[in-house]
């Protein structure tokens, strides 16, 4: 009975974790709404940002370093944005400690 109210419009098809459909309804010429087209853009900006920031192989504390310096290099090239740059430096900072702790054994 729910699902009658937003039967007279078209829904975004996208669907939620839970399985519920997003009750949106969807841009014109488009098969989602508009918080959801703006998601995927980002996401596609984002995948854009990783693919030129592709990184070395995380071998060695150097390495990690060297990570390091590109991603504040990206920074100031403003070629990645700062949440990226923040999730990036936060995963070499997990890699760093990792690799400090298998080299102390």
């Amino acid at each position: 009975m729910a699902e009658l109210r937003y039967a007279y419009y078209r829904r975004c098809q996208v669907f939620r974790r839970g399985g519920q459909q997003c009750k949106a309804p969807a841009m014109k010429g488009q098969a989602v709404c508009y918080k959801h087209e703006a998601q995927a853009e980002t996401e596609k900006r984002r995948e854009a940002m990783r693919e030129r920031l592709a990184l070395p192989p995380l071998t060695d504390l150097k390495s990690v370093q060297r990570a390091i310096g590109r991603v504040a290099q990206a920074v100031a090239e403003d070629s990645i944005d700062a949440k990226m740059a923040s999730e990036m430096l936060h995963r070499l900072q997990n890699a760093s400690q990792m690799l400090r702790h298998l080299n102390v054994k």
